[in-house]
């Protein structure tokens, strides 16, 4: 059995893939796998979730080591959206339950580039009520240190899709709907 400790840094988790399921009046739950096999799974009751995220965590905006004043580099483009700091994201795969497997999920630097550049396109459908399942790829973003969230697909409450050629190829590989 793998140590979680060993698994979790940037090195060893470029990105990580999201499988997310909440609803009102029931457990948080889903999983994380990166691109070794491992998933990272969770199950946390409603009123737990709200105790242990933070907005701040993924709000690089509101970084409160982050100098206000000091101006992004030209170069590096300013991430918008989810965002969670690596520590933080680190912190809580640490307390998840670890499973190794066999299917491994690997993004080429193009397939990446694709899907953060993609539009993700909001449907007018949506059923009330029926809770949000999101499917989506953390990014590790080297120039700014975070993670970024990268939503394939989202559906329930809201519906979303990211335009990117690659999605439903990563969906499908997955089986995920």
């Amino acid at each position: 059995m793998k140590e979680i400790q060993t698994l979790l840094s940037v090195e060893n988790l470029p990105y990580l893939y999201q499988s997310d399921f909440y609803n009102i009046g029931f457990n948080k739950r889903g999983y994380y796998l990166d691109s070794e096999g491992n998933q990272y799974r969770y199950n946390i009751p409603e009123s737990e979730y709200f105790l242990t995220v933070d907005e701040l965590d993924y709000d690089l905006n509101n970084d409160s080591e982050h100098d206000s004043t000091e101006q992004p580099d030209d170069n590096i483009e300013v991430v918008a959206g989810c965002t969670i700091k690596p520590s933080e994201l680190f912190s809580k795969l640490n307390l998840f339950e670890l499973i190794e497997g066999d299917l491994k999920l690997e993004l080429s630097k193009e397939v990446i580039e694709d899907l953060l550049n993609a539009p993700i396109v909001e449907s007018e459908i949506f059923i009330m009520d029926s809770g949000w399942r999101t499917k989506s790829i953390l990014i590790y973003i080297l120039e700014l240190d975070i993670y970024r969230q990268i939503v394939l697909n989202e559906s329930g409450n809201a519906n979303r899709v990211n335009q990117s050629k690659h999605t439903n190829e990563i969906l499908k590989l997955l089986k995920e709907p």
